[in-house]
């Protein structure tokens, strides 16, 4: 007989083919190794989902919007001080 096929009466089985891993253990090492791929891109997507509304245009538009708001009432208010307090003096600095 030979050395590596006597194990006292037990059959010989190579290492480590005859250890059973619960399903258990082997569902959450699934798990994990699907969170640590993930990690990295997490705070990305979460940052971009967060901040949606600056990535599609909908702060430039309110910016926009605002901008021209401020416009129409800067006019506005300009016209109704000409009317009540006359026209601003103009300096001529060219003689």
């Amino acid at each position: 007989m030979s050395e590596s096929n006597f194990t006292f009466n037990r059959p010989y089985k190579p290492f480590g083919m005859n250890v059973k891993v619960p399903e258990r253990t082997i569902k959450q090492a699934a798990e994990t190794l699907s969170e640590i791929v993930k990690a990295p891109t997490t705070p990305l997507f979460e940052f971009l989902e967060e901040n949606e509304s600056v990535f599609n245009g909908d702060v430039a538009f309110e910016i926009n919007k605002t901008v021209a708001q401020n416009f129409t009432i800067g006019s506005a208010m300009r016209i109704e001080d000409e009317k009540i307090n006359g026209k601003t003096p103009g300096f001529d600095m060219h003689f």
